[in-house]
């Protein structure tokens, strides 16, 4: 059980706790969406925090990776990028299962082709997550509150989505 005593989301996230024992958990099936950036990381750390709450719940892991594409990038020249990008996409996953395979919870990594946004919403909805975990910025370096991609995904997700800044 992890140590979350005082921390008003993991009190939020319980449904139902008596005399200090959880009954029950508010999320079963939690989305991290992961590019390896530190911020990343300490998502994949918090889902794993809340994960632990409830050994039933289970947490995914899954990267989107974005093939370049323009009028130079055709024929063998497209496979070669394209399967140079998804083989990186699945490294940065092996290094998140490092964490994974010390949970005691259900877990599988994902790598998705696609436009981020719109492939973390999709992935989440047609795989029934109750909870993205995301980072504010990712590998992008955008120096704002929210990166793109997590900004999208907060607008756009009907599901609740924690920012880990």
């Amino acid at each position: 059980m992890a140590d979350t005593d005082g921390d008003p989301f993991f009190e939020h996230a319980l449904r139902l706790k008596v005399r200090g024992t959880v009954i029950g958990m508010l999320f079963s099936k939690i989305l991290v969406s992961y590019d390896d950036s530190e911020l990343a990381k300490k998502a994949l750390k918090k889902a794993a925090d809340l994960a632990l709450l409830d050994e039933s719940t289970e947490l995914d892991v899954l990267n989107v990776v974005t093939i370049p594409t323009n009028q130079f990038i055709v024929g063998d020249v497209y496979r070669e990028v394209r399967e140079s990008t998804l083989k990186y996409g699945h490294e940065l996953v092996s290094r998140a299962e490092k964490l994974l395979d010390e949970l005691p919870n259900a877990t599988h990594t994902f790598v998705k082709e696609g436009q981020p946004v719109r492939t973390i919403l999709d992935f989440a909805s047609e795989n029934g997550y109750d909870l993205i975990v995301i980072g504010s910025r990712g590998l992008s370096g955008v120096k704002e509150f929210l990166g793109s991609v997590s900004h999208g995904v907060v607008q756009r997700s009907k599901v609740p989505v924690l920012i880990i800044k």
